[in-house]
């Protein structure tokens, strides 16, 4: 779900060239000769997201189902949205970026405020369903 007006960054593949024909801009980088960015233009956060979600699917949630994949899909946004990005120097002198979890606290209250009005539930049969837009008073 990308706005057709957006700058696409991809590798090469013949899929991605051929989609990137519907967006505004589109530039691209060449593994195969290994080239990893090119400018301003790589694929490095795509490839971040991808390892961080195939290291929580391994070390956090163990089995992600089809039926809940947008929840453990809007976890991850969740923690990817609340990182902060911080230069450390290297040995060799170099500046690099990285990127650590805001504060518990602040994450806290943005999870909370959130949540205003909205209920998870379990089933009978122990499963979860979700109640949009229900507030206690309402029960």
């Amino acid at each position: 779900m990308v706005e057709k007006n957006a700058h696409l960054m991809t590798d090469q593949h013949r899929a991605l060239c051929k989609i990137a024909k519907d967006y505004a801009d589109h530039s691209s980088i060449n593994h195969l000769r290994k080239q990893y960015s090119l400018g301003d233009t790589h694929t490095n956060t795509a490839e971040s997201f991808g390892a961080m979600l195939e290291r929580t699917k391994l070390g956090v949630f163990h089995y992600m189902s089809n039926k809940h994949l947008s929840r453990y899909l809007n976890e991850l946004g969740f923690r990817w949205d609340h990182r902060i990005p911080e230069v450390k120097i290297t040995k060799s002198g170099k500046k690099k970026k990285y990127m650590r979890p805001m504060p518990f606290m602040v994450r806290l209250f943005s999870l909370l405020s959130r949540c205003a009005g909205r209920q998870v539930r379990r089933t009978h049969n122990c499963g979860i369903t979700s109640l949009k837009n229900c507030f206690i008073d309402n029960l």
